[in-house]
C-alpha cells in the first residue's frame, strides 16, 4: 500500500473559549496547504485513492486548501484519527487495508508513533505541522512492514 500521512498544517492557538478540535489553520498554515497542493499537482504524484481525514477543523482545512484543484476522491471524516491512539491508527490501517493507497490527515503525537512503528525509522526532526510522508507499507500492518519514499516538509517548499 502507498500510505501518504499529512499532518495538519500550523493551527492557531485555542482561545480560552475555544475547543481544541475547532482550531482553524494560520494564514501560513493554509499558504503551506495550498503550496503542498501545488507541489503534489506539478510533481509525478497521484493523490491516494482513498482519503481519511480527521473530524477536527485544522485536518477539514488542511485537506481541502491541499486537494483543491487535484484530481482526488472524497475526503471521509475518520473519528478515530481525532486523538488517536496507537490502536486506533493500527486500526485504522487494517480498516483500509485492501486499499491500493490510502492518505490519512491527522495528528502528532500519533503520527510521529505510526511512522516509527512501521518504518523503524523516526524522521528526523520529527513531523512538522504540514508535513508529508509517503510510506510504501506491506498490508496488513506490522512493526516495520514499511519504508519512507518521500518526506516532505513545509521548508522544502516555502
Amino acid at each position: 500500500m502507498e500510505l501518504w500521512l499529512l499532518r495538519h498544517a500550523r493551527a492557531r492557538a485555542a482561545a480560552s473559549d475555544e475547543k481544541d478540535r475547532d482550531r482553524p489553520l494560520t494564514e501560513s498554515g493554509r499558504e503551506t496547504a495550498r503550496v503542498l497542493g501545488e507541489w503534489i499537482g506539478a510533481s509525478e504524484l497521484s493523490v491516494p485513492s482513498t482519503v481519511r481525514i480527521s473530524p477536527a477543523t485544522r485536518t477539514r482545512e488542511t485537506a481541502r486548501l491541499m486537494l483543491d484543484g487535484l484530481e482526488a476522491p472524497e475526503q471521509v471524516v475518520e473519528p478515530a484519527l481525532w486523538d488517536a491512539l496507537e490502536e486506533d491508527l493500527i486500526g485504522v490501517l487494517h480498516k483500509h487495508q485492501e486499499a491500493d493507497s490510502l492518505m490519512l490527515v491527522g495528528h502528532n503525537p500519533g503520527f510521529e508513533w505510526l511512522v516509527q512503528w512501521l518504518t523503524n525509522q523516526r524522521p528526523r526532526l520529527g513531523i512538522q505541522p504540514g508535513t508529508l510522508i509517503i510510506i510504501d507499507a506491506e498490508m496488513p500492518p506490522a512493526p516495520g512492514c514499511g519504508e519512507i519514499r518521500k518526506l516532505v516538509q513545509p521548508s522544502d517548499l516555502m
